[in-house]
This record gives C-alpha cells, structure tokens and sequence, in this order.
C-alpha cells in the first residue's frame, strides 16, 4: 500500500512491465539461463562427475606461467586507466559514467591475474574432460574466472552505448545478456565432467545455445543504440573484437571435446586471446574516454 500511495508499482507489475519492454531475445536470454540453473542444479543432485584429473601436464603449466607473466603488459593500460580515474575523481565535475566504467577492466584485470596464478601453481581443480575422446584435463579454476570475466566484459562493452540513460536503466537492459552469460559457463563447464554422456552433451550444447542468445540479443541492442549513441564506429570496434573472440572460445571448446585441436593448443590459445583481448579492450576504452564529450553524457550522468 505505501509503495503504491508513493508511486512505487508492486514488485509483480514492476516484472510484467520490464518483461514486456524487453525484446524477444532478451526473453530467450532469461529463459535460457533459468533452464541453464535447473538443468545444472539437477545434474549436481542426480548425476555422477568425473574423476580429478591425475597427474600434472608441465607443457600446459609453463603455458599458465608464460600468460601470468606476460599479463604485465595489459597490466600497463590498467594503470593508465587507474590514473585516468584518480584525474577524474578529482575533477570539478567527475564523469560518474567514465568512473563506473573504468572499472570494469581494473575488475577483469583482477580476475585473470588471480585464476592464472592459480593455474600456473597447480591449483587449476582439473577433472578428466569427460566429452574428449583423450580425457583431457578441463580446469574448473578457469571456468569459475570466465563466470566473473564474461559478464563483466559485456557491461564493459555495452554500458557506454546507452549515453542518455542511467545505469540502473541500462543494467536492467543488459540483464538478460549477463544472465545468460555467466549460466553458460557454469553449463558447459559441468557439462564437460559428467560421466552420462547425454547429459553431459545436453549441457554442453545448451549452454552454446545459450550464448547464440546472447549474441543475438547483442545484435538487437546494438541496432537500438548504435545510431543514437556517441563515437559509434569506436564503440561498435569494441563489440565486435569481444565477440569475435567469445564466439573463437566457444568453437575452439567445441572442437577441443571432439579431439581435433589438443588440449596444450587449446590452452595456448586460451592464453594468448586473454592477453590479447584484456589489452585491446582497454585500449579502446581508453581511446574512448579521451574523446567522449561529456555534454552528451552529462544529464545521465546526473541521474546515476
């Protein structure tokens, strides 16, 4: 009753009215990740795991180190992007949008330097890839680091397409994206452990069909925004490096569990791409900070 007297709808028409304002892929979004959640809920009550893998692939270690070690170069924007927020926290008006997206990469940052030194100490919690033909290890340390890094590059890359709205308006766009991303990686992470291999496929094929959701979706966002939004060639670059490599993980996955790539070449790739993409991403949000003009972005700004 005091919701509604202060203007406030019930939590129940709240939902209905974000639901029907979503496009038909966000919903598909939604509705994948929840199947994603029931489905790898019951297969962690019903079905069996596979065995911890044994044994320690020193080729795949050194690979873990090397990347650790090379993180020092993205290591290097992250800290161009750390001053670039001090600057702005002591401006006389601070860009609240610039500083809520900046970050972002210090959070991804984080999160592969923290999962790769895991790896590269032995402390990856590999289990026998049960979907390869080899057995592989699959080291769930990394899928718990992509659950955390994914969505978060996706906010990173769609938050500054949508320069008039607030946050909380933007986040309640994204969420299906986010949803359904990070349930993916829970998905075909278990999916690839499970003794059953029907279920294990079912999981592995769902959790891809998943994230054609999301890419699907990101089209959609991207043809409402891009005409609207400020610096689109910039911002449509920074999409379209992320997905690209998204999209290159999920095949590589792919054919890593039907044997035609090696586990060790699917790992280096892993690794190189991370690096990579960390760097790039970066750099253009970087480049994009510089150039934004912050009368486009100022009254959003006030109402985050």
């Amino acid at each position: 009753m005091a919701n509604a007297q202060a203007g406030i709808p019930p939590p129940g028409e709240m939902m209905s009215r974000i639901w029907s304002c979503w496009p038909w892929t966000a919903k598909s979004c939604v509705i994948l990740a929840g199947l994603q959640v029931v489905s790898c809920l019951a297969a962690h009550s019903s079905w069996q795991a596979g065995p911890v893998y044994r044994g320690t692939l020193e080729d795949e270690i050194q690979v873990f180190s090397m990347t650790r070690n090379a993180l020092i170069i993205p290591m290097a924007l992250i800290t161009l992007v750390f001053g670039f927020q001090v600057a702005e926290m002591c401006s006389s008006k601070p860009r609240q949008r610039a500083l809520a997206i900046s970050r972002a990469p210090m959070l991804l940052f984080a999160v592969k330097i923290c999962y790769y030194t895991m790896l590269s100490r032995g402390y990856g919690l590999a289990f026998q890839n049960q979907r390869s033909p080899d057995y592989r290890p699959i080291y769930v340390t990394r899928w718990i680091g992509w659950t955390y890094a994914v969505p978060t590059v996706l906010f990173m890359n769609l938050y500054p397409l949508m320069d008039s709205h607030p946050m909380l308006e933007v986040l309640v766009r994204i969420f299906p994206q986010l949803a359904a991303s990070a349930t993916y990686c829970w998905t075909c992470a278990l999916g690839s452990v499970l003794y059953d291999p029907w279920m294990g496929w079912f999981l592995t094929v769902l959790g891809c069909v998943a994230y054609a959701a999301v890419v699907a979706d990101e089209v959609v966002y991207l043809t409402e925004h891009i005409r609207t939004t400020s610096q689109p060639t910039l911002k449509g670059a920074s999409v379209f490096v992320k997905e690209a490599m998204f999209v290159a993980y999920t095949v590589i996955f792919l054919l890593g569990n039907m044997g035609f790539i090696s586990s060790y070449s699917c790992q280096l790739f892993y690794s190189v791409t991370d690096i990579s993409h960390l760097a790039v991403l970066s750099s253009l949000l970087f480049v994009y900070w510089n150039l934004d003009d912050p009368k486009l972005t100022a009254t959003a700004d006030h109402r985050d």
